[in-house]
């Protein structure tokens, strides 16, 4: 437990890292390339990663041979056509500094998901070592798993639910206003990575459990905002994990209904 929960604050350093050199690139590809992002849907496609490094400008994509464009992996030739006509209309920063800062923004983005690749399959070797019963749960993933597995280490330091509810920060604040009781905001302590793993996992099983899908719908028909229906999920879904620990038994989807 210690060793996963070492690897997945790790690897969340890492997927930080990634994000802002991820965001660097964008900004820069507007000041380079500002018309490309009307094209073409997914900025971070590996194709597009080649053809910016090899082409890291509007001006060098719009004088490339066309059969030069063609070698890149998974470029068609209508989406180069397409590409090398809107580069000869756009008028961007042509700096080699910038087009360098591009290359190497990208090859930092690379080299962070290769690292960020290698780390989760270390996780997913003790996942597998560790045989928890929260993995029966359906489509959480063994990424949200480790690190709800890792913040919570022992289950048995928990009494009940409600114990574990606050430690991940997301059991009710109480807001008096008159003779109004509001029990809808998550109180902002506890462990950050159990709640965002919480939530993130909640999110999966109100979209693919039945049970907790209309749980999700139910809270809903209250006039729940959605994130406020998400946070009920996620204390159901708190309740399932301490009892599946507890037992160590497997998920079952009847047991919910």
């Amino acid at each position: 437990m210690d060793e996963l929960k070492e690897l997945t604050r790790y690897q969340n350093r890492l997927i930080q890292s990634r994000s802002k050199c991820k965001n660097l690139y964008i900004r820069l590809l507007d000041i380079i390339f500002p018309k490309l992002s009307n094209y073409v849907s997914k900025l971070h496609n590996q194709f597009i990663y080649e053809l910016l490094t090899k082409f890291p400008s509007a001006q060098k994509i719009a004088r490339a041979r066309f059969s030069s464009l063609l070698k890149i992996k998974r470029l068609t030739a209508d989406k180069a056509h397409q590409i090398q006509e809107i580069a000869k209309q756009t008028i961007g920063n042509t700096s080699t500094v910038l087009s360098l800062e591009l290359v190497q923004l990208i090859e930092s983005i690379k080299h962070y998901d290769k690292q960020i690749n290698q780390v989760q399959e270390e996780i997913n070797l003790l996942i597998i070592e560790l045989n928890s019963p929260i993995t029966s749960i359906p489509r959480i993933g063994s990424h949200l798993v480790a690190i709800i597995l890792a913040e919570i280490k022992n289950i048995h330091n928990f009494k009940n639910p409600n114990q574990l509810q606050a430690f991940a920060g997301v059991d009710p604040a109480i807001y008096q206003s008159g003779q109004l009781d509001a029990q809808e905001k998550m109180v902002k302590r506890g462990s950050s990575h159990l709640r965002w793993a919480l939530i993130q996992a909640a999110i999966k099983v109100a979209r693919y459990s039945p049970a907790f899908k209309a749980y999700f719908k139910t809270k809903l028909a209250q006039g729940k905002h959605y994130n406020v229906a998400i946070s009920h999920v996620a204390k159901k879904l708190i309740r399932v994990l301490f009892y599946l620990l507890k037992n160590n038994e497997t998920f079952d989807e009847d047991k919910l209904r």
